[in-house]
């Protein structure tokens, strides 16, 4: 079903500042920013991609872990496959220019991604 593992979705509070931690302090270089809305960050050393969200103060989100993404060769299908299983899906998005993307859940309540065309 899913092609691989494509990378832990990281929720902060100050985009700017995070990607300036990112960057500086763990040798992440920027592959793509766009101001409020995410950053997606690669470490060559480490062959690692994590991207960054921003969300609201006091948010849930923050603080709790990271969400980890699958990447997804036809992510409708694969959106169908998990719905017709009975999984909880979220509607499958696209925020300044990303792939799409789309939240699933775990038995646990966690929330997983999914990422794709």
């Amino acid at each position: 079903m899913f092609k691989k593992l494509s990378h832990p979705m990281i929720y902060v509070i100050d985009l700017e500042r995070a990607v300036k931690f990112y960057t500086d302090k763990l040798n992440f270089k920027t592959r793509f920013y766009h101001e409020g809305a995410f950053a997606s960050l690669f470490n060559e050393e480490m062959n690692c991609r994590i991207d960054l969200h921003p969300t609201e103060a006091d948010s849930k989100d923050v603080g709790f872990g990271a969400i980890i993404y699958f990447e997804s060769n036809n992510l409708d299908r694969d959106l169908a496959l998990l719905t017709s299983s009975g999984v909880k899906t979220g509607e499958p998005r696209s925020e300044g220019g990303s792939l799409r993307f789309a939240t699933f859940w775990d038995s646990e309540g966690n929330a997983l991604g999914l990422e794709g065309i």
